[in-house]
């Protein structure tokens, strides 16, 4: 079982803190675009969010019965030391695997995804207008050129990710968008959730879309295929995508499956969590042609990359939504459960596999 350390007050938390950089630091020699790796308390390789890494020293360095909230000088702490620029997590763009790279800002949890088909660039939920000159950047970081990008895919049209597909529509890329979401794209209206992200400062421009994607599709896209996953509760044309590439089963969830556990944000009149557990439970009973799949990477629209057993996070997506589907059927208004506090509430520990 995992050691525990006997109290996390300011002072420990701040000694506690020595420890933790050594996890961040010490990466001399790395490639530039080489994520920093972090180990959950499970044993799970993640690259992950600053909250995601608050979330595991937190749960690392409590004491068994103590209130989640006791962690909190850790996590002030630890804040502190990101954005003086002392704590080092990843850093755009990085290498998920071969072929495949995170795009996005350093302070931000949204993700953005490139992959080489061999045949030309898929851009995967390119994001807001306002961070365009950042992606263009990254893109010719990673040694290729923006004019090369030919396909866009959005996994939903959340204008957190769709905002600026007109401007890669007028680069005379290709907009693949699932088929009950094109609408919202094509005209701008308020599926896309115009008044969620001040970033997008409320405005949307309408883009083409290309081409719409079904439940069970299966698309092609130079040496890439992607089998499309029709995913509704979030929005009514969600979908994610699986794909089998370098011996790795990959899972782009969008915002459907997030890391140990996180959900969607349910917060739209729209949204329906019945139709959103169907669709995370669908997931986690993926097979294709009659083999069922266990997913080994997550490419989530959000927060932290699982770079091994994303099988585990889908389950306790599951998990989580059963929870607070049961709960809203009882009457109770909940709509958010972070799963890393609600799990050290119900006293789970975790053993790290030898």
């Amino acid at each position: 079982m995992r050691s525990h350390r006997k109290g996390v007050g300011y002072a420990s938390a701040c000694a506690l803190l020595l420890g933790f950089c050594g996890v961040i630091w010490g990466q001399g020699g790395r490639s530039p675009f080489e994520p920093v790796v972090v180990e959950t308390p499970w044993g799970q390789h993640v690259v992950p969010s600053l909250e995601t890494y608050i979330d595991i020293q937190t749960y690392e360095h409590l004491t068994p019965g103590q209130e989640w909230s006791a962690g909190e000088p850790i996590a002030t702490k630890l804040r502190e030391e990101y954005r003086a620029g002392r704590l080092k997590l990843r850093r755009y763009p990085w290498r998920i695997t071969e072929s495949v790279y995170a795009l996005g800002r350093d302070n931000m949890e949204q993700q953005i995804y490139l992959l080489d088909t061999g045949q030309g660039l898929l851009l995967i939920d390119p994001s807001f207008d306002a961070w365009q000159d950042d992606i263009l950047g990254e893109i010719r970081q990673l040694g290729y050129d923006p004019s090369q990008v030919k396909w866009v895919l959005l996994t939903h049209c959340h204008i957190d990710h769709s905002q600026s597909c007109h401007t890669w529509h007028e680069r005379k890329a290709m907009i693949v968008v699932g088929d009950a979401d094109a609408h919202a794209v094509e005209s701008g209206n308020s599926l896309v959730a115009t008044w969620v992200e001040p970033e997008a400062q409320r405005h949307f421009t309408p883009s083409g879309v290309d081409l719409r994607v079904y439940d069970g599709d299966v698309l092609h896209f130079g040496k890439v295929t992607l089998h499309a996953i029709w995913t509704p509760g979030h929005t009514p044309g969600a979908i994610c995508y699986y794909l089998y590439l370098n011996g790795k089963h990959i899972l782009i969830s969008g915002d459907i499956v997030l890391h140990n556990g996180r959900h969607a944000w349910m917060g739209n009149p729209y949204a329906d969590w019945g139709q959103y557990l169907n669709s995370v439970e669908k997931l986690a009973n993926f097979a294709l042609d009659g083999k069922a799949i266990q997913f080994d990477i997550l490419l989530p629209g959000h927060g932290t990359v699982d770079m091994d057993n994303a099988q585990r996070s889908v389950e306790e997506t599951v998990k989580i939504v059963r929870n607070i589907v049961a709960r809203r059927g009882s009457g109770e208004k909940l709509d958010w459960i972070n799963p890393y506090a609600w799990n050290w509430g119900q006293g789970i520990a975790y053993q790290r596999p030898n």
